[in-house]
């Protein structure tokens, strides 16, 4: 497993229109007491299109699938997981994505986002 200290996570303006669009899209689908983790290496080729798109395959997972599930896949060149984890608790993020350097790993920093909504859940 990658150490977490050495993952490197994008902030600039495609990256955060890209999960500001995804949280909108799929904000009210989310199950309460879940949270969608979406992560995608930069750079983000076709954001738009890419999280249009992803936006209706996750939509799609939720609307068949209750707990938790992974999905991995490829969009316009970009590679994308995403992940539906309970949260244990309404008052998380419904929706949290993380767009990273390519040379980070995806399932790395899904584990270390489900492991920090559980210690949060675990406080409140």
């Amino acid at each position: 497993m990658q150490d977490r200290t050495k993952i490197r996570l994008r902030f600039d303006k495609v990256a955060l229109r890209f999960v500001a669009d995804l949280q909108r899209a799929l904000h009210d689908a989310v199950p309460e007491g879940h949270t969608v983790l979406i992560t995608i290496g930069a750079p983000i080729r076709q954001s738009v299109k890419t999280a249009a798109l992803l936006a209706v395959k996750t939509l799609g997972r939720l609307s068949r699938r209750v707990g938790r599930w992974e999905l991995a896949e490829t969009i316009h060149e970009n590679r994308i997981r995403v992940r539906l984890v309970d949260a244990g608790s309404s008052t998380t993020a419904n929706v949290a994505g993380f767009v990273h350097n390519p040379d980070n790993d995806a399932g790395a920093i899904l584990d270390a986002a489900e492991s920090e909504l559980r210690a949060r859940a675990r406080k409140v």
